[in-house]
């Protein structure tokens, strides 16, 4: 049923799900839509707020790292496309690109999207909302007398 649906109806199909409460239908929704369109940012947002709403931290950071990990490997392939098609003056466009700190040593951008820096804003978040979660101790189920 996923595998016909648009992005576009993924992403509506999990808000519906949502709404119903049925949260592991809404994941998968989402899921679908990110294995099909691995840097569709609507995607990873919406996990991210299930994520985070259920307190599950640890999926969330993993979820934000492979998204960072995704539009990464997008910038990397289009960089090589780039470079295949311009040859001539790929190796001299990057140098000037570094030494005008436009691009890192990996030959990432230094100035991220503005959705790049909230998921790392979001990272350390999580990361300290897991750690805290980590560190509260577990209420006994056993009751006292």
């Amino acid at each position: 049923m996923a595998s016909k649906l648009s992005l576009k109806e993924l992403i509506e199909q999990g808000l519906s799900l949502e709404k119903e409460g049925e949260f592991r239908e809404a994941v998968k929704s989402y899921s679908a839509a990110i294995k099909r369109a691995p840097t569709y940012s609507a995607a990873y947002n919406r996990l991210m707020i299930l994520f985070r709403r259920q307190k599950e931290y640890k999926k969330e950071i993993d979820l934000i790292g492979q998204a960072l990990q995704s539009y990464e490997q997008e910038i990397a392939d289009e960089r090589q496309r780039w470079e295949k098609d311009h040859s001539g003056s790929a190796d001299i466009s990057l140098k000037l690109a570094k030494s005008m700190g436009l691009i890192n040593e990996k030959g990432l951008p230094v100035h991220e999207e503005p959705q790049v820096l909230a998921w790392r804003k979001r990272l350390e978040t999580a990361r300290k909302k897991l750690a805290t979660q980590s560190n509260k101790p577990q209420k006994s189920s056993v009751k006292k007398k």
